[in-house]
């Protein structure tokens, strides 16, 4: 079989990240977050780090979807040919997920899955209200879960752990606008092409991620048998 890709999608808060590494790590797949490539650049003191920085801490917003493309393009060079990824956070908008097709049809590769992670609105407000990350490493953590609100430095590095401006209730009720604006059109235009399952979010993790797996799995004796 050709090397699987596989897009995880769903709103802040919804566990994407979690998910898509369980399936990197069972299934060797390279794990590509485009949230984690777009703040290292925005920690840059550059032109182009002070734009995504100001896009993503300031107003809350989606970073336009050429600025995304073309550093995916870069790391996607990274990435032996006969290696599947996980994509985490990309192709959150109509224009996006069809020049992420376009990309990866340069490169020989195409989208084989695209999970949708759901949860409501007041479960992403409970959730991101508890996230805390470590300034150093990037650990995400939630207060009273896997850590207390005593302890500021982070377990793992001794990193500052803090609360990012963008998990404020204002900046999340705006990214959860832009996300039912933008990223529903592209679930509804992956639905048609038949690579888009629904995942009910709200479930305990170890739920969510086996009603993944049982879907991946599923799917992939059906490319086999292609």
């Amino acid at each position: 079989m050709k090397p699987l890709n596989i897009f995880i999608l769903g709103p802040s808060g919804s566990g994407k990240s979690t998910q898509a590494k369980f399936l990197a790590k069972e299934f060797d797949l390279t794990y590509l977050k485009s949230g984690e490539m777009l703040r290292a650049i925005a920690r840059q003191n550059n032109t182009l780090g002070k734009k995504i920085k100001k896009i993503m801490s300031e107003q809350g917003k989606f970073v336009p979807c050429k600025i995304v493309i073309k550093i995916a393009k870069e790391e996607l060079k990274k990435i032996p040919k006969n290696k599947g990824i996980v994509f985490d956070g990309f192709g959150r908008k109509l224009p996006e997920i069809k020049a992420d097709e376009r990309m990866l049809a340069k490169m020989r590769r195409k989208i084989d899955f695209v999970f949708l992670i759901e949860i409501g609105e007041k479960e992403t407000l409970k959730r991101l209200s508890k996230r805390r990350v470590c300034k150093k490493c990037g650990t995400n953590f939630i207060l009273g879960k896997t850590i207390s609100e005593k302890i500021k430095k982070c377990p793992k590095c001794g990193g500052e752990i803090y609360q990012r401006k963008d998990d404020s209730p204002t900046k999340i009720k705006s990214r959860l606008k832009e996300y039912q604006k933008e990223t529903l059109p592209v679930a509804r235009y992956l639905k048609k092409k038949g690579i888009l399952i629904k995942i009910n979010g709200e479930q305990p993790i170890k739920k969510v991620y086996k009603d993944i797996l049982e879907n991946f799995k599923t799917g992939r004796e059906i490319l086999k048998k292609k």
